[in-house]
């Protein structure tokens, strides 16, 4: 195994959470719509040299992989994903070694005929590089390229050690978008609401642990509505894709920045950072809220506000710091661009308006 490659596809934060299992030498069952929480299935299970060998039977019915040239099987094979089942959509993310791949029409290895599996893969490469060959040409993807394939068309290519998301689409589940997927198959899907879709599939992929069934059939509706509005050339189909996964982004980042603003580390860079997401697509979501940092000043400044007007016992400098913000002089000047007067004069005017409720009322009797 190569030392620091499952870092790089960021495999270390599901070891402690799965449950991790061989890698299943079996073919995938295309007809199973039963959601499935996720596992961690790996080659490292089997022995070096039965590794690659694990890998080309649970591919026969997709298609007939091989090894790059110089490489035997004794120099073992390492693949690891975590998968999950959203109820008819097949999600994986993880990391393979190089190696080739590819089928003819109708043929299966060994010169018998393929069943036709009905699906597309949709590849969202995240480390590495692809080449692929299919009838409409040649295409190399890069790290952070979207790329749809029909795994019933000709196609052969190789992958140098790469890792990714990649999620199975089975035809039946967009019957009405199918002539569309097939126009878009190998193709590197490209456009804004491309790049929303990148992002949208990166949230999914974090936020899969602890889904119940029902949820992960949600989701994996959900997904299946956006990919068909996305390929598809309707302007109305797509303008609602891209509303849905920008309030989606939207709700996630705002609900991030409502429980970190305390933090005075956090930034428009860190949130990004923090729910894997673009940095162009953030900020292009907050547009109409006035910008990612704006929002975030906003949060700790209502909150501020809040805190000087219900905690009387507290310092300003204190209630500044537990806001995030690092200096006391830089909280009253945004205070006050704000809101229109100071601190200590939102506190002033609380405690005059506040005294007379709090000043016990004279009896009858007195």
């Amino acid at each position: 195994m190569r030392p620091g490659w499952q870092d790089r596809v960021q495999l270390d934060h599901y070891r402690d959470v799965l449950g991790w299992e061989p890698f299943p030498p079996a073919p995938r069952d295309f007809g199973d719509k039963r959601p499935s929480a996720p596992r961690g299935v790996s080659t490292l299970a089997y022995a070096p040299e039965e590794q690659f060998e694990v890998w080309r039977a649970h591919h026969g019915p997709l298609m007939d992989v091989g090894l790059p040239p110089g490489t035997t099987p004794a120099h073992g094979f390492v693949a690891e994903f975590m998968t999950c089942g959203l109820g008819g959509l097949s999600l994986a993310y993880g990391h393979a070694d190089a190696h080739s791949f590819g089928h003819a029409l109708g043929q299966a290895g060994g010169g018998g005929r393929r069943t036709p599996i009905g699906c597309w893969r949709l590849m969202l490469l995240t480390v590495g590089e692809i080449w692929i060959e299919s009838p409409d040409g040649q295409v190399q993807i890069r790290p952070g390229d979207l790329f749809l394939l029909s795994l019933d068309e000709p196609f052969r290519g190789r992958a140098a050690h790469h890792g990714g998301l990649s999620l199975t689409l089975p035809r039946d589940l967009f019957v009405a978008a199918a002539a569309n997927f097939d126009s878009a198959s190998g193709t590197v899907l490209t456009g804004p609401l491309s790049a929303l879709l990148v992002d949208y599939l990166r949230s999914l992929e974090a936020r899969l642990i602890g889904m119940s069934p029902e949820e992960l059939v949600l989701a994996g509706r959900a997904t299946a509505e956006m990919l068909a509005a996305c390929v598809g050339p309707s302007r109305d189909r797509q303008a609602q894709a891209r509303s849905a996964i920008t309030s989606i982004l939207f709700d996630r980042a705002r609900s991030h920045i409502q429980a970190h603003f305390g933090d005075p580390e956090l930034t428009p860079e860190r949130v990004a950072q923090d729910l894997r997401v673009s940095r162009s697509n953030l900020y292009r979501v907050f547009e109409q809220a006035g910008g990612v940092s704006h929002y975030i000043q906003q949060c700790r400044l209502f909150a501020a506000h809040a805190a000087l007007t219900h905690e009387s016992g507290r310092r300003i400098q204190d209630i500044a710091y537990s806001c995030g913000f690092k200096l006391a002089s830089d909280f009253t000047r945004a205070f006050r661009r704000e809101f229109g007067f100071s601190p200590r004069e939102a506190r002033a005017a609380w405690r005059k308006t506040a005294e007379p409720a709090l000043i016990p009322a004279s009896s009858p009797a007195e």
